[in-house]
């Protein structure tokens, strides 16, 4: 079984944004929901492990239901 473990838990205080930089929007998509398709999407990988930074777990979970993340 190979489980990917992301760790985006960065708060992203250089950008000068209130919103950490995993969850801005690029293109009408969370930048995290990029880096988790790409994971979701390579057939190597059995599972997901996503670390997020306090406080944002409701936030990432919401995106995945979203955006169809279900590993």
């Amino acid at each position: 079984m190979n489980i990917a473990v992301i760790l985006a838990s960065g708060t992203g205080n250089r950008m000068g944004k209130k919103v950490p930089k995993q969850f801005l929007t690029v293109y009408d998509k969370p930048i995290i929901i990029y880096t988790l398709e790409g994971f979701q999407n390579n057939e190597r990988i059995d599972k997901i492990i996503c670390v997020c930074l306090s406080g944002w777990e409701k936030v990432l979970k919401a995106y995945c239901e979203q955006f169809n993340i279900d590993n």
